[in-house]
């Protein structure tokens, strides 16, 4: 099972959580972006599916705990 991906990327002047192209929620400010994708993470994970988040232009991911 591939996990899910999810990415925080500028968005025009805010920030963006996306899933396979779909931006899923938009955010003021880079951490906020994160929280949510955080949050969306941890969600994913409770109902069993590996969940990987990446900033887009970062080299590294991590995961929500």
């Amino acid at each position: 099972m591939n996990p899910s991906v999810l990415v925080i990327a500028r968005h025009d002047k805010q920030w963006s959580v996306s899933s396979e192209g779909e931006v899923l929620v938009l955010a003021e400010t880079k951490q906020a972006a994160a929280d949510l994708a955080k949050s969306a993470a941890v969600i994913l994970r409770s109902s069993g599916s590996a969940t990987q988040v990446k900033v887009a232009g970062e080299p590294r991911s991590f995961q929500a705990k």
